[in-house]
């Protein structure tokens, strides 16, 4: 097709060319615009940043031929952009990157929020800092495929055969993987229930919605409890008991103590349960302690055990929960799921579990066993292996079992504490959740803390382990050269 000849037809022919591309075609011709090529004929001009959105929407190919003024011929659109498949992007508006600024802004007060407040709580209770932690690499196993046999050999652990000898263990913050199956399968059961409840209006189906309900979300973090423990050393057969036997002991030890305390929490109310429930679940863990005959070798034990026990209380408690309301409230029709409350509060306390009994108990029992292998390192390595009757007094224990008395005690009391203050409705609501959120990531900044110093112990544990053997093989060959010398005089 002759060059001139085709530009010097194009104004008689533009009117048939035009098409639905008329309002991104560029300026007149002197102002250095385009044609593409269609056909037997062509459509234009087009400036460089009007074929922007035409290749994008595939109205145009890279392949496609286009010339403008100047020249020597119809090229190729690759050729002419050589340093980009597409033509330089649009410059973003103004509106644009200030939707960016503040969005930027907000994730960066957010983070820069939450590290004020782990610094804050962090050195109000002198714990370790977190050293090699981060949230991306912690979850990073998540979405990853895993076979059968990973699954299995997480779980083959506890005996003295299957636990790993230290040598062997990876002292780096684990990435935990199985709690979120755990998590999905017991929504989707959760879900499953409910259509048979609220859909097809089978009371039957009553029991298992509530133990669904009650039973996902706390077990799934002890299940996370279970994977962060590196040490390997606790069977799923002792956490299990934990869960159930610790979780059922620790609720006759709280309705023993509220027998004994009658007084004393007819004057507190709700605010006190934290003292007394906090107690309970630490004598619990106790109790699992002893019954597994378990020496304490690290923090992780405790936040294990304890989170177990944790989540046993919070699952028998949140169905209990929602079983007296499905009793005693008259609004509920049998046959059908008519109340949403009752929905309401068994997903409430089943979300919230994480942030509150779980993590609580976690945090007293690793404190515990925290404050116990440090009087037993100032004794030295020939001291008790069970726990003593002065740990219990021991502020380096005593300080950190306060933090979730507190917050216990906030947490039951911040209702009441906010509708007295005068907030209600939409704004009481938004509040009173807030004061979770704050409370639940308090908890988990003390919880990871803890956590990093398990992580230590481990870490002290391989290097002593590694010199004991160094010295042991030292040994050996000294005797063995001593023993060579002999048989040679």
């Amino acid at each position: 097709m002759d060059i001139s000849t085709t530009v010097a037809q194009g104004n008689d022919e533009k009117v048939q060319t035009q098409g639905t591309e008329d309002a991104m075609k560029g300026t007149p011709q002197d102002q250095a615009a385009y044609y593409v090529q269609r056909g037997d004929g062509y459509d234009g001009p087009y400036t460089t940043e009007a074929l922007r959105p035409l290749l994008i929407a595939g109205k145009i190919q890279v392949n496609s031929l286009i010339w403008k003024e100047g020249m020597p011929g119809w090229e190729p659109y690759a050729q002419v952009f050589r340093a980009a498949s597409i033509p330089p992007p649009l410059p973003r508006t103004s509106l644009e990157l200030g939707k960016d600024k503040e969005k930027n802004n907000q994730t960066n007060l957010l983070i820069d929020t939450v590290s004020k407040l782990d610094s804050f709580v962090g050195g109000a209770v002198g714990l370790e800092e977190l050293k090699g932690f981060s949230w991306k690499k912690f979850f990073s196993a998540v979405l990853r495929y895993h076979k059968d046999e990973e699954l299995y050999s997480v779980f083959h652990c506890g005996s003295s055969r299957t636990t790993p000898k230290l040598a062997e263990v990876s002292a780096d913050w684990p990435t935990p993987w199985i709690f979120t199956r755990v998590l999905v399968y017991g929504i989707l059961l959760s879900l499953l229930f409910g259509w048979c409840a609220i859909s097809k209006g089978n009371i039957h189906s009553y029991p298992a919605l509530i133990m669904a309900v009650s039973l996902t979300v706390p077990f799934t973090v002890l299940i996370l409890f279970f994977e962060i423990n590196i040490r390997r050393d606790i069977s799923m057969y002792n956490v299990m008991r934990a869960f159930v036997g610790g979780g059922a002991v620790s609720l006759v030890i709280t309705l023993m103590l509220y027998i004994f305390l009658p007084d004393f929490m007819a004057y507190g109310g709700p605010w006190w349960a934290g003292p007394v429930e906090e107690t309970a679940k630490l004598m619990a863990v106790l109790v699992v302690f002893a019954l597994a005959r378990m020496r304490v070798n690290h923090i992780l034990q405790g936040i294990l055990l304890g989170g177990a026990v944790g989540a046993g209380f919070a699952a028998f408690e949140t169905a209990g929960y929602v079983f007296d309301y499905f009793l005693n409230n008259s609004n509920i029709q049998y046959g059908r799921f008519g109340n949403e409350a009752l929905i309401s509060i068994a997903l409430q306390r089943g979300v919230l579990a994480p942030f509150c009994h779980v993590v609580w108990t976690a945090i007293s029992a690793g404190a515990l066993c925290r404050a116990f292998l440090i009087r037993r390192s100032e004794r030295g390595s020939d001291a008790q292996e069970g726990f003593d009757g002065g740990v219990f007094f021991d502020k380096r224990f005593l300080h950190l079992f306060l933090i979730p008395v507190i917050l216990h005690f906030a947490w039951n009391g911040s209702g009441t504490f906010w509708v007295k203050l005068g907030l209600r409705g939409d704004l009481h609501t938004i509040v009173y959740y807030s004061t979770f959120a704050m409370l639940g990531v308090v908890a988990w900044i003390v919880a990871l803390r803890l956590i990093q110093e398990g992580i230590s112990d481990v870490q002290r544990a391989k290097i002593s382990d590694q010199k004991a053997s160094q010295a042991t093989s030292s040994d050996r060959m000294w005797n063995a050269d001593s023993a060579s010398s002999a048989a040679r005089v």
